[in-house]
């Protein structure tokens, strides 16, 4: 039976009794986490406010489009029928 190889990035075999302090960084960009995590809240707000903006213009379209003789009475003649 072929033996199974794992790919390990680091030397560490078994956790177990590992010294942390001895090992280094297990993962890239180490200490780069505070910078990552204010990027991270800058592009959540920014979706936000860029979402707002794009919902408030379709809003007001479909307000300016109801507000038509022509539209408004197809959408009441159209509630008035499920009724």
């Amino acid at each position: 039976m072929p033996s199974i190889q794992f790919l390990s990035m680091t030397i560490v075999e078994t956790w177990v009794g590992a010294d942390m302090s001895q090992i280094g960084p297990i993962y890239p960009m180490v200490g780069s986490e505070v910078i990552l995590f204010f990027i991270g809240i800058v592009f959540w707000l920014g979706f936000h406010f860029a979402q707002h903006g794009i919902e408030s213009r379709e809003l007001q379209a479909d307000e300016e489009a109801a507000k038509t003789p022509k539209i408004l009475n197809r959408v009441l003649s159209k509630e008035t029928e499920h009724y």
